[in-house]
This record gives structure tokens, sequence and C-alpha cells, in this order.
């Protein structure tokens, strides 16, 4: 199927459109939509927390104030009295009982309880009238612990807290009960400012005890203590909202914060229902687009495979219908160009072909001068030893030597056969000036291996004979060579007339131009920057006690390195 695919222009324009049309969409439901809906879950789930943490806060905060105003109002003599007596004396009791309240911030009732459990003294919400069976409920488990102790309220009573007042013989003289009521239960809860969250505060058995809406308590609790008991995940009925419980640890309690989900089930489903319903539209339109957009450029692409295959049987004529204004017209005119200028080009590649052939021809002829001048200086040569002229003979011999070292070989050469060169062209013109002037070569053994460009030395000896020690009868020419850092300084001085300022300053420059007298300076310049770069080349100075120097930078490559860089090319 995969080469199928490749074969087919059409089908790639096909499968094209599907995955372009389509992809966008998939990666719409596959991801970004979980993205989206699992950051509002733990967007919830982070304001839920912080919620229920301020909610449990605030009940910590008043189960601690009951425990600690409790056993002090139980143990108060005065409150004894007052349950024992057979009068009722409110001129001491009751700022005892206000205290009490202010203890707990007011969001308890304060009653004392006479052990018939007939209300005796009430504030805060507590009905002075109200009575509770000493057998059963709050006072029961007061009566038979020494301590605080819970339990669930009525009617409007959320919980109460009760502890047992002793007499001196030991019996129970009465009970100090706390009753927190829904509206102070409400009040405590409203520190939280979301809106949207309904509060449960549930006993330590999982039934309600308050709740923010009526009827919410007992639905709720009921289908949570259930799938608690199943070992199920707390998600209430049908997903719709999230729940997050948090325990107090003093009096036991659970408190639940339900919160209504941003994403239900049913939105999650309509969504996805949307996507599917989309991407199937999508998808027939791709097939009904791919498939028109196919049959349109089949045509044109079949026309421009025929005109190619005939190019390619060499019917180089072959022009293809030029009656489109849209790219596909825009590329036959350019197929139509591409096969003229290919047939001019094959016209002028056989006439450079034919010059190519003569340009050879002559190259060749040409190659016979030079094997042609040094056969006849080597006859000179023979010609001068016959005759007994030794002079002649040398300067043939030593010119035959240059002559063939500058047509043979590589342009790179050791430095040692350079100086060969220049021994032998110094040799020449010693005949030339009756050995008025000296040589002298004093160039280290360790830098002879290092590669010059071909006659890169002799123009500069030229110049120093020429227009330095050509009219003196002692001249003396120095050659040397030195290391600085990576590079090799070859140093020609003299002492002769030393050179022009006007000539020192162009060898200085960093631009050169051509002088007059002075063209081999310029080409050796130019060679060394074409093959090195244009930080080396040629520099220029006078010496202090006179003459002139004229030195030569040159990268420090030796031959084997020069082997080793041409063989990784």
């Amino acid at each position: 199927m995969k080469h199928w695919i490749r074969r087919s222009f059409k089908t790639r324009i096909f499968y094209t459109v599907l995955l372009v049309s389509l992809l966008p969409l998939v990666v719409c439901d596959v991801i970004m939509l979980p993205i989206l809906i699992s950051h509002s879950e733990t967007k919830i789930a982070q304001e839920s927390r912080q919620q229920i943490a301020l909610i449990r806060d605030a009940l910590s905060e008043l189960t601690e104030s009951l425990s600690d105003a409790l056993p002090l109002l139980a143990q108060n003599d005065t409150v004894r009295g007052a349950l024992t007596a057979d009068t009722r004396e409110t001129g001491a009791l009751y700022p005892l009982l206000f205290q009490a309240a202010t203890d707990t911030g007011f969001y308890a009732g304060v009653g004392l309880f006479d052990s018939e459990g007939v209300c005796r003294y009430a504030i805060n919400g507590i009905d002075a009238s109200a009575t509770l069976s000493p057998n059963w409920g709050v006072l029961r488990l007061a009566s038979q612990t020494n301590g605080p102790v819970y339990a669930d309220g009525a009617d409007d009573i959320v919980f109460y807290m009760a502890q047992a007042v002793p007499d001196t013989d030991g019996s129970i003289a009465g009970y100090a009960v706390f009753a927190v009521n829904e509206t102070q239960t409400e009040r405590l809860f409203s520190i939280p400012s979301d809106t949207t969250a309904d509060i449960l505060l549930l006993n330590t058995s999982w039934e309600p005890l308050y709740s923010s809406q009526p009827t919410l308590g007992d639905t709720v609790a009921v289908m949570l203590r259930q799938q608690l008991w199943d070992g199920k995940k707390l998600t209430g009925s049908g997903g719709e909202f999230a729940y997050f419980v948090e325990r107090e640890t003093l009096s036991g309690y659970f408190l639940v914060v339900q919160k209504p989900k941003v994403f239900t089930a049913s939105i999650i489903n309509a969504f996805y229902f949307i996507s599917i319903l989309m991407g199937v539209l999508c998808l027939i339109l791709c097939f009904w687009g791919a498939w028109l957009l196919s049959r349109h450029l089949s045509r044109p692409i079949q026309e421009l495979s025929s005109a190619m295959g005939a190019v390619e049987r060499g019917q180089f004529a072959v022009r293809m219908r030029e009656n489109r204004e849209d790219e596909l017209g825009k590329l036959a005119v350019g197929f139509n160009r591409m096969t003229q200028e290919y047939s001019l080009n094959l016209q002028r590649s056989v006439q450079r072909q034919k010059e190519l052939n003569d340009t050879r021809l002559r190259m060749m002829q040409a190659q016979l001068n030079p094997h042609f001048l040094y056969n006849t200086l080597d006859a000179m040569k023979w010609l001068g030893t016959t005759n007994r002229i030794p002079e002649i003979a040398a300067m043939a011999t030593d010119l035959a030597f240059i002559l063939r070292s500058s047509i043979t070989g590589s342009n790179l050469i050791p430095l040692q056969k350079e100086l060969d060169l220049v021994e032998h062209y110094v040799n020449i013109q010693n005949v030339r000036f009756e050995n008025c002037f000296t040589c002298e070569i004093d160039v280290l053994e360790a830098y002879q291996s290092c590669l010059v460009p071909k006659l890169v030395l002799q123009p500069l000896v030229e110049n120093a004979i020429l227009h330095g020690i050509g009219n003196q009868n002692d001249g003396f020419i120095k050659l040397s060579a030195m290391q600085e850092q990576e590079s090799l300084v070859i140093t020609v001085s003299d002492n002769g007339c030393g050179i022009p300022a006007q000539v020192l300053d162009m060898l200085n420059s960093p631009n050169k131009r051509m002088h007059g007298g002075h063209l081999g300076l310029y080409n050796v310049d130019s060679i060394i920057k074409l093959y090195f770069g244009r930080k080396y080349g040629i520099t220029a100075s006078i010496e202090p006690e006179g003459g002139s120097r004229v030195s030569v930078r040159l990268p420090m490559t030796r031959e084997e390195e020069n082997d080793a860089q041409d063989y990784d090319r």
C-alpha cells in the first residue's frame, strides 16, 4: 500500500487533505478537551480544599473553646449552688454564663439543667423552658463520665456538649450544657465566600447534623454513606458534583463540601458527541473535496508526465498547452521554457566541446616549446663545455634546472628545494655581475621541510640584486628563516641602497597595488594570499645600518601534514 501511495499523485492529495482536515479535530478531542477537564477539576479541588480547611479550623476553634469553657463552668461553686438551691439566684450566675458564651464567640448557647433535666438558666439560643431527659441523649452520656461529651441535637439544635455538675456529696447536682443551633452553625461556616458550594456536617455515623441546604442533607448523606460502605469514590449522583471530606479531630464530626463540576458527565458527553459528529462531516467533506481536487489535477499532471517522457526519449520539440492561469499553467510555461533552453544548451555544449578539443590541441602544441627550450639549453651547455667556456656551461645548467623545476611537480615544494632554486639563480647572477656580491643562506634544517609556493623567494632575491646591490662591489644578501607562533617568516636582507618610501608604503599596505619595477614582489604577495589567506604575505622595512629587509609570512605547514590533508580531502 505504501508503494501504491507513492506512485499515485491523486492518492497523496486525497490522504493529505484528509489528514490536514481531521488532525485539528483529533488533537482537540484527544488532547485539549481532557486537559481542559483536568485543569477545571484541579482548580475546583484546590478551591474546595482551601474552603474546607477554613471551615474545619473554625469548627476546631469552637470545639476547643467549648472544651476549655465547659469544665470551668461545671466545676464552679456558684453554678453548683444555683442548681441545688430552691430559689433562683441570678446576680452572680448570669455573668458566668455570659463569660462562657463570650469564650465561644457566641457560636453556642449556654444552659444549666438540674438533675431532672429541667432547664434552670439559659442564654444565647437555648430555650429557658426546655427539658432534656437524663435517661437518654447528652445528659445520659454526661452522667456516665466525668468530662465533656458530645451528642447529636434535635429540632434546630445541631449538636450538644455537656458535662455533669457534681454535688458536694458526690451525686449529680445538674448539668452544664452548650448547644449549637443551625443559625449559629450557619454563621460559623459563613467564613468562606464561595456561594456555589454546599456544606454538610455529619456525625461519626455519617448521619446529617447540619446542611446549608435543608433538602440536601438526608439524600446526600445516605448516598455518600452507601458509597463509603461500598468502597467507592465519593462522586455523588450522576457525577455532577465533587465532594471533599475533612474530619474534626476533637468532636469526630465530618465536614463535607459539595461543589458542582464545571464539566458534568452530560456536558462531556455532549462535547464528544459534537466532536464525533463534526469528524464524520469533515470526513465526508474531505472525501468529496479530495475526489474533486484529484480529478482537477490529474489531467494536467498526466499531460506533464507524458511530455517529460517524450523529452526523456529525446523529443525536445514537445510543448505543453498554456491555457491555464493557475500554478499548473505556470508549470506548463516553465516546462516549455525549460525544454527550449535545454535544446539550446545542448547545441552550445556541442559547440563548446569542439572548442575544448581545439584548445587541448593548442595546449599540447604549446607544451613542446618549454621542452624545445630545455633541449636548446642542454645543447648550449655541451657547446660551452666543448669550447672550454665554463661560464656558458654553468649558466645553461643553472637555467635548465630552474626551467625544469618551474614546469614540473607540485605548486607547493619544500623550502629546501626552493633554496636550491635560489642558489642556481644566484650562480647565474654572479656570472652576470662578475661576483660583485655574495649570498648567504642561513636556514635551520628544522624549517627546510616546510612547504612554500614554488619560485616565491627568487623574486625577492632578484629585487635585492637589481634594486639594492646591483651597483656595489661588496654586496651582501642573506636569507634566514624563523618561527613566529604558527607562522614561518622567511627574510631576505641586503646592504644595498634601501627601499624608497613610496615603494615601502606600497609593500606594507593591506591593499597592495602593482608598482613599476617591483612586479615580482606584487605577484609573490598575490600568490601567497591566494594560497593561504590575507593574513599572510610580504612586508618590508629599512635596516638601521643601511640596506633593506623583505619578509615573507607563510603558515607553518610541513610536507607530511600536507600529504595527510590531501588524503583527508
